[in-house]
């Protein structure tokens, strides 16, 4: 009998700490957002989005800038926690490394099964550029729909399904899931891909030496028009809602607009709610 007693009583603590594991894995991003007083941002660099200075690792630019606003509304501290890629990023939010991704993010249906997204923070114009040698392009996109064209994308990113549905004929040359948009200029710069498609915003963000090597693609309209976003993982509505009151405010008092035009004319803002 006694045997029986202790055997029950192991039972009931074993269920019991199960139990708990099973309460803390459940524990939303927005309760421990909540809990903690903090949103711990995942990131990747993109300047002049975001910029990480490589002796400090010190971060600065646009998405920097919102952020910061947003965690003034909300009364959070925002926390740059963990780099991720473009292409990688969801493992992040799905393990719970971080709460939000930070940095902007061009819509991509195959991965919004995963994600719930904010409202769109900007909206931008991706121009084609080619190497400053190379005008094959000019005057017709068209040209670029071609096999032995080769365009640059992350594995993941939706940099891959904007060469295969706007260039389905066109030659990918992959990166890895961890690659960032420098290793995209570096494939085109180095000759493994021959165009590349970006915001005037995106090229500022280059040093000049890089900037000479680039030349836009001459007579031709913008390649794709995006909105972008920012990112949690998917059912975290009551974050995503905190966000987009946040984001909702600094766009209507005018401080998303200020913000933007200080990094680049190019950006496009959303219209005001009234």
């Amino acid at each position: 009998m006694k045997i029986l007693t202790i055997f029950c009583t192991l039972l009931i603590c074993l269920t019991t700490s199960a139990f708990a594991g099973d309460d803390k894995a459940k524990e939303s991003a927005y309760e421990r957002v909540v809990k903690t007083g903090t949103i711990r941002c995942g990131y990747g660099v993109s300047p002049p989005a975001l910029i990480k200075d490589p002796n400090t690792g010190k971060l600065s630019g646009l998405d920097y800038d919102i952020w910061t606003e947003i965690g003034k509304e909300l009364g959070l501290k925002i926390e740059w926690t963990e780099e991720a890629g473009w292409g990688n990023f969801i493992e992040g939010l799905k393990t719970g490394r971080y709460d939000a991704f930070c940095s902007q993010l061009w819509p991509d249906p195959s991965r919004s099964k995963f994600l719930s997204l904010t409202n769109p923070v900007i909206f931008s114009f991706l121009e084609a550029y080619s190497r400053a040698d190379d005008t094959r392009f000019d005057g017709d996109l068209q040209k670029i729909n071609n096999p032995a064209v080769k365009i640059p994308a992350i594995e993941g990113d939706v940099s891959v399904s904007i060469v295969q549905k706007g260039f389905p004929k066109a030659g990918i040359a992959y990166l890895p899931q961890t690659a960032t948009l420098s290793d995209m200029f570096l494939s085109l710069i180095s000759k493994k891909s021959d165009v590349i498609f970006i915001e005037q915003a995106m090229l500022a963000g280059l040093d000049k030496h890089n900037k000479n090597t680039l030349r836009k693609v001459k007579n031709v309209p913008p390649a794709f028009t995006f909105a972008s976003y920012y990112a949690v993982l998917a059912q975290e509505y009551q974050l995503r809602d905190m966000m987009n009151l946040a984001l909702r405010t600094i766009k209507n008092d005018g401080r998303l607009e200020k913000l933007t035009k200080t990094y680049s004319t190019s950006y496009a803002v959303p219209k005001k709610d009234f």
